[in-house]
């Protein structure tokens, strides 16, 4: 993918996390940066403005918080997208023809094999 390069000046703590986070994910630091300025600028400018005010005027905790809805929401689109995915590839044709709890065991473990 063509990119371009962006210089960034951030604290010492989060260049250190950036470095942590890309060493055990086996990622480059430009990587994580990479997707941090991607999620920080598909923002709506009103969710930019407020996480700006929160990290000025809030406190660690609040902004602990905020994180926190973050990571619940992205994981409840990881699941939606994932859930999608695999009902897409359910095979449901012969389904009508499971009448009976022995139909039903004996379809789930043809699957397995």
């Amino acid at each position: 993918m063509a990119g371009k390069t962006i210089s960034a000046y951030t604290d010492t703590e989060t260049a250190n996390r950036v470095a942590y986070i890309a060493r055990i994910e086996q990622r480059k630091p430009s990587q994580i940066a990479g997707m941090a300025l991607k999620l920080f600028v598909e923002l709506p400018p009103e969710a930019r403005a407020a996480l700006w005010q929160i990290e000025a005027l809030g406190s660690p905790a609040d902004m602990e918080a905020v994180m926190q809805e973050i990571a619940r929401t992205l994981l409840h689109a990881q699941y939606r997208v994932a859930h999608r995915q695999v009902t897409q590839q359910m095979q449901v044709e012969n389904i009508e023809q499971l009448e009976t709890e022995d139909d039903i065991l004996s379809a789930a473990i043809d699957l397995t094999r």
